[in-house]
């Protein structure tokens, strides 16, 4: 067994590539027998300060082991306390300097895998807080969507994680977590709000919205993708694509060393 993956990103219509807010990261380490494969996505909070560097540490975090779900206020305390680190003494406007005080916001979805070289299947887990979502595919089926799974399940307020502890008392009772077995042949896509909250609506009306993303042939077929859905009207006053950062990470289940 082994996974293939691929990482897509754009930033908003209009945004340059330094405004991109979200982020992601991925590690795989070998342990005798077994290779543990992490991914993981956020996505920062664009009216808090210094969202995209919370993004990056999250992610990292995630995929060098060091965030526990159950423990999550206790993970979260070192990684506040590097971005604390590397934002203090920059030279601000007094109401950046007052946001700063705030804290940064970001959601994160991160998944981990535990798995042979021969294996047939994989076990994995994962977890999620915010409305960053991953999806099982099989075939041309979403058989699991974590942690949402209608379209209409997304809210402008998603729970956030802040790198400001006075900010996360609900922090504990927002931790998702989703372990399971999966096959060779399967995929897992980690998307971003805008871009999951997209694919469910279109799954909905054509489940040919899968193999569209299986297809997927490199970054200019993304952009094209994304550029096209965002100019797709939807209903009156809504697009296909909301106009967000949108971060994919696709990875597919291969048979085989």
């Amino acid at each position: 067994m082994r996974i293939d993956s691929d990482c897509y990103s754009l930033p908003k219509a209009g945004n340059h590539s330094h405004e991109y807010e979200d982020a992601s990261h991925s590690s795989t380490h070998v342990q005798k027998e077994t290779t543990v494969s992490r991914f993981a996505i956020a996505d920062g909070a664009s009216e808090s300060s210094f969202a995209d560097l919370w993004a990056n540490l999250l992610t990292s975090g995630y995929c060098y082991g060091r965030i526990d779900g159950l423990h999550i206020h206790k993970s979260v305390s070192p990684l506040s306390k590097a971005w604390l680190k590397k934002t203090s003494g920059k030279s601000l406007p007094w109401y950046a300097q007052e946001k700063l005080g705030s804290g940064a916001f970001a959601t994160l979805a991160g998944i981990t895998f535990r798995y042979a070289k021969d294996a047939e299947t994989v076990a994995f887990d994962a977890i999620a807080i915010g409305d960053s979502c991953i999806f099982h595919v099989r075939g041309d089926t979403l058989i699991a969507s974590f942690p949402l799974s209608n379209a209409d399940d997304f809210s402008r307020r998603p729970v956030l994680i802040s790198s400001n502890a006075a900010n996360n008392d609900r922090l504990k009772s927002s931790v998702h977590e989703w372990s399971g077995t999966a096959e060779a042949g399967d995929a897992f896509w980690l998307m971003t709000d805008a871009l999951a909250c997209w694919l469910l609506t279109h799954y909905m009306e054509d489940r040919g919205v899968i193999r569209r993303l299986q297809e997927l042939d490199g970054h200019r077929a993304f952009d094209h993708l994304v550029h096209e859905e965002r100019r797709r009207l939807y209903r009156e006053g809504h697009f296909y694509l909301r106009n967000d950062d949108v971060t994919f990470i696709r990875l597919n289940l291969v048979k085989g060393k």
